[in-house]
C-alpha cells in the first residue's frame, strides 16, 4: 500500500493512531479506491460506491466510537484520523461523508428516543446515508420557516446547501418556528406522504463541484411529530455553533497534508526550494494543529475562543498559501480542470467559507492585515 498524505513529514500522526484498525481500513479504501479516481470524482461528482466502501470497512461508526484500550488512542483522535484521511485524498468524497454525521449526532442528543432507536442502527452502519441543512439558521432573517399544524408541521422556503442531493437517503434539516425557536426534523430525500424537498436550478459550483450539492425547495412539506428531533431557542443553538466552529477543523489539515505532498513531488522538477518550503508548511502546519487539538481537548468550549478562532484562521490562511505555491510549481496545467494542483487551491477556498462565522471571518482579515503590516514594516 503507497503512503497516505503527509507521511514523512511533521504532519505525521502517530503510530497508534495510524495502526488503529479502523484507521488502517479507511486508509486502505481512501488509497486503494478513492485516491486513483479522485479528480475524475471532483469533476463528475461522487459515486454511491464511495460510500458504501466507506461503509464496508466501519467508516460510519465513527461517532461514540471507542478503540481497544491496549491501542493507546481516543475515539477523538481516529475521528480526526479518518477525517483527515479522507479530505487529503478524495475531498469531494469527504464532503458528502461527513454531512451524515450531522443528524447521526444530533439523533443521539434528542430526547426523541423512538426515532433515535429507528434510524441509528442504518446510520451507523452506513446502510442509510444522510445530509444535511441548517447551517442558514444562523442568518439573521433563516430562508425556511416552520409552522406548527395538528400532529406536526410545515416547513416551507428554500435550502440554499444541500450536499449528496441524489446519493443521500435521508436528512437533518432546520427551520425557524414562529417564537423564533429552531426546529430540526428528519426528512426523506424524495416526495413523501406530505409532500417533499424538490432541487431548484442553481449556479454550478467553481469548487467542490463534484459533491452533488443542490439548492432545494420546500412547499408546506409536512412532517410528523415523530420526525422531530429537537426545537430550542434559536439564540442558544447559534451560539453552540459559533463555539463548536471557533475550532480548528481536522479536514484543513488534511487538505494541508495534500498541498505538502504535492510540492514536495514537484519539487525535483520545479526547484529544490519548493521541498523546503513543504516542509516548512508541514512544521508550520503540525505546530497548529498540536495547539488546536489541545485546545479542544483540555479547555472548556466557552473559553479561548477568540485563541480557538485565531489558530482556525491561521490554518486557512496557511492552506491556500500552501495551495498556492503547488499551482506556482506546477505551472499552466494546474487551470485545467483534472489536475490536482488546481484542485487544492479552489479547495482551499472552499475551506474559507464551509461553517463559516462572524468571528472567523474578521479574523481572516486581522491575519491578512498582519501581513501586511510585517511587510510594510
Amino acid at each position: 500500500m503507497s503512503e497516505a498524505p503527509g507521511e514523512g513529514t511533521a504532519l505525521t500522526t502517530a503510530r497508534e493512531v495510524r495502526d488503529e484498525p479502523l484507521v488502517a481500513a479507511v486508509r486502505g479504501v481512501a488509497l486503494n479506491i478513492l485516491r486513483p479516481a479522485a479528480e475524475r470524482t471532483a469533476v463528475e461528482g461522487v459515486p454511491r460506491s464511495h460510500l458504501d466502501a466507506l461503509a464496508r470497512c466501519g467508516a460510519f461508526g465513527l461517532v461514540g466510537y471507542e478503540p481497544a484500550p491496549s491501542g493507546g488512542c481516543t475515539g477523538r483522535q481516529v475521528m480526526r484520523e479518518v477525517h483527515e484521511i479522507l479530505s487529503a485524498v478524495d475531498p469531494s468524497t469527504w464532503f458528502v461523508y461527513t454531512q451524515h454525521f450531522a443528524l447521526v449526532k444530533a439523533l443521539f442528543k434528542s430526547p426523541n428516543t423512538r426515532l433515535r432507536e429507528a434510524w441509528t442502527p442504518e446510520l451507523v452502519t452506513g446502510g442509510t446515508i444522510a445530509t444535511a441543512g441548517y447551517a442558514y439558521l444562523r442568518q439573521p432573517r433563516p430562508p425556511v420557516t416552520a409552522r406548527k399544524v395538528e400532529g406536526g408541521w410545515r416547513l416551507t422556503g428554500r435550502i440554499p446547501w444541500m450536499t449528496g442531493w441524489g446519493i443521500a437517503d435521508t436528512a437533518i434539516v432546520g427551520a425557524v418556528a414562529p417564537d423564533d425557536r429552531a426546529l430540526f426534523v428528519r426528512m426523506d430525500c424524495g416526495p413523501g406522504p406530505g409532500g417533499g424537498p424538490a432541487a431548484v436550478d442553481s449556479p454550478p459550483l467553481w469548487a467542490m463541484g463534484g459533491t452533488h450539492t443542490a439548492a432545494l425547495e420546500l412547499r408546506e412539506v409536512a412532517v410528523p411529530d415523530d420526525d422531530v428531533i429537537s426545537i430550542a431557542p434559536r439564540q442558544g443553538w447559534a451560539h453552540d455553533y459559533d463555539l463548536e466552529n471557533a475550532n480548528a477543523q481536522p479536514a484543513v489539515f488534511g487538505h494541508l497534508r495534500a498541498a505538502v505532498d504535492l510540492l514536495l513531488s514537484a519539487a525535483p522538477r520545479a526547484g529544490t526550494s519548493y521541498e523546503r518550503l513543504a516542509h516548512r508548511l508541514a512544521d508550520e502546519g503540525a505546530r497548529l494543529r498540536t495547539e488546536a487539538y489541545a485546545l479542544r481537548d483540555e479547555v472548556p468550549a466557552e473559553q479561548e475562543v477568540a485563541a480557538r478562532t485565531r489558530i482556525r484562521a491561521a490554518v486557512l490562511d496557511l492552506g491556500v498559501r500552501a495551495a498556492t505555491a503547488g499551482v506556482a510549481a506546477t505551472g499552466g496545467r494546474a487551470v485545467r480542470y483534472g489536475d490536482t494542483a488546481g484542485r487544492l487551491a479552489r479547495e482551499a477556498l472552499f475551506h474559507l467559507i464551509q461553517a463559516q462565522t462572524p468571528q472567523l471571518r474578521s479574523a481572516m482579515a486581522d491575519i491578512t492585515l498582519d501581513g501586511l503590516n510585517g511587510e510594510a514594516g
